[in-house]
């Protein structure tokens, strides 16, 4: 397998990137947090802005089974991988597109807290609500 060796410019040009998507983030993070006077400490805020951030670009959203990335990542006990779990339920619920084929209307909610809990990650797992609320605000109105 090779390794793509990348130049200083296209390094430099993917942290202006991800500094964009980070500034763009906080600030609709902390408009829509406002707008639903949803009040986070910053770590929460923080944390929301950076899933929002690493996410921007993915059109895969809700593709692979939660249930099945929860066992794996539960047998492995990685706790990095049960925050992704988390990520990946908080986007879900926060972005229902096809909310008809859930199990249950609190499935994702349920599975997030808990991947958050094992993770270790207890600010994201007492404000999973509170920042779907937001997310989904700011994904319905960029529609």
């Amino acid at each position: 397998m090779a390794v793509e060796k990348v130049s200083a410019y296209k390094y430099y040009m993917r942290q202006e990137e991800w500094f964009d998507y980070v500034k763009v983030g906080y600030e609709l993070v902390t408009e829509h947090a406002s707008m639903l006077s949803v009040k986070l400490d910053h770590i929460a805020e923080s944390q929301i802005v950076h899933i929002f951030a690493r996410n921007l670009k993915r059109t895969d959203i809700g593709s692979q089974p939660i249930a099945i990335l929860m066992m794996e990542a539960v047998q492995a006990n990685n706790k990095k991988a049960l925050s992704t779990v988390g990520d990946e339920c908080l986007l879900i619920q926060s972005f229902p597109l096809k909310k008809h084929r859930w199990p249950t209307d609190t499935y994702y909610i349920d599975m997030g807290t808990i991947g958050y809990g094992l993770a270790g990650n207890v600010v994201m797992e007492n404000n999973f609500i509170p920042a779907s609320k937001i997310l989904s605000s700011m994904f319905q109105t960029q529609l």
